[in-house]
């Protein structure tokens, strides 16, 4: 099976411009070359902190999103590390409603595993139509169960 990308279309651009404002400020601590020539070390680790930062973030930024293949579903989140989970740890995926946004209900699907503790809700795959995640959530159990 080839891997599917699923990617948020709002969420990574406005991270991108974000990250890139704070790489562009580390950036501005170096122009006039003062901090550099008067050996200014705090402003020379605070630009650098920036600019590593800002460049860190616009790559997370690019890797945003959900990766399913034949493995299992790799969640790549923006502030944490990647997290892998195989299908056979997998109990069921549901369709629930995980959030409101300006009082509307958020639907995305959730992922439940056999120890009934741990469940990991999908918001890059939500939507605000029901319908819709609940198609997603069909192809992630076919998946799941080998027939797609």
């Amino acid at each position: 099976m080839r891997p599917i990308v699923i990617r948020p279309r709002i969420q990574i651009p406005v991270l991108v411009v974000l990250s890139a404002v704070w790489a562009l400020l580390g950036v501005t601590y170096f122009t006039s070359g003062d901090v550099v020539a008067e050996r200014d070390w705090f402003g020379i680790v605070l630009g650098s902190l920036l600019l590593v930062s800002g460049v860190a973030g616009v790559w997370r930024a690019l890797r945003l999103g959900v990766v399913v293949d034949a493995a299992g579903v790799r969640v790549r989140s923006f502030a944490s590390r990647d997290q892998v989970i195989p299908w056979n740890s997998l109990q069921s995926i549901d369709c629930l409603q995980v959030d409101v946004r300006a009082g509307i209900s958020l639907y995305a699907p959730v992922l439940h595993f056999h120890s009934d503790v741990d469940v990991v809700p999908l918001p890059t795959l939500g939507s605000y139509s029901r319908h819709a995640v609940e198609r997603t959530v069909d192809e992630l159990r076919s998946l799941a169960n080998g027939t797609g």
